[in-house]
């Protein structure tokens, strides 16, 4: 059901199990305190329209948001309804990107083929990321691809940096074992966090029974987080 905000009018959806009389709801937008009444069912959009998702922020401008959340808490006994709202992040542009890693180089990157016992061939792409910049870095993520001979890409796949395959680990390990290793929570943050200046953390890229062609192959750093400062 959509409620209206009777004092900004800013527009939220609450699920219909919770529409009781008597529940209090409060804007995450305005924080305005209000009861749900039946009179907000007038809101409701027709069956062939889309719900409204737009609020007016402080500043009088319109933003368009992606999802509407609710959380409920218990206040002096009554019960309330938060509702809260998350803004549609916009993609970086190429020299955004190019400006947030400029200063993340590699090495040692290198290419092979590995004959695996269940999936057979596995083109493995490895190396190693370092920071140049003077500050710490966290969560470095590579994109690697492979080109037939024309350039035409054949496959892209991204990783997060951190983890690494012994060459037993790849040829007796089955496809789902390989992604989990290398996708493994502890080992990422282990390796690809707070990565200081020189620091250097590895990558490897798997691409399972190649298609036929392969002539290239490339990587490129395609995100990285600033640590974030410490509370106070």
């Amino acid at each position: 059901m959509e409620v209206k905000c009777p004092h900004c009018s800013s527009r939220f959806n609450l699920p219909d199990a919770l529409a009781k009389p008597g529940v209090r709801l409060r804007c995450s937008v305005c924080k305005t305190v209000f009861p749900f009444a039946l009179e907000h069912e007038e809101a409701l959009p027709g069956e062939d329209e889309l719900p409204d998702m737009q609020v007016r922020s402080s500043g009088g401008h319109r933003k368009l948001w992606l999802a509407v959340a609710f959380i409920l808490a218990c206040l002096g006994g009554g019960a309330y309804w938060y509702f809260g709202v998350r803004q549609v992040e916009t993609p970086p542009t190429e020299q955004e990107l190019a400006k947030k890693v400029e200063l993340l180089t590699m090495r040692n990157v290198r290419q092979y083929y590995v004959d695996n016992e269940k999936v057979g061939k596995v083109f493995v792409i490895e190396g190693r990321v370092v920071n140049e910049f003077p500050q710490p870095k966290e969560l470095i993520a590579v994109e690697a691809a492979i080109y037939d001979k024309d350039k035409k890409p054949l496959a892209t796949k991204t990783q997060l940096a951190g983890t690494q395959l012994s060459l037993f680990q790849l040829q007796v390990l089955s496809e789902k074992e390989m992604e989990s290793f290398l996708n493994n929570k502890v080992e990422i943050l282990s390796n690809n966090t707070n990565v200081r200046h020189g620091g250097e953390v590895p990558f490897m890229v798997l691409f399972y029974a190649p298609p036929e062609g392969v002539a290239e192959f490339g990587v490129k750093i395609v995100d990285v987080k600033d640590i974030p400062a410490p509370e106070k």
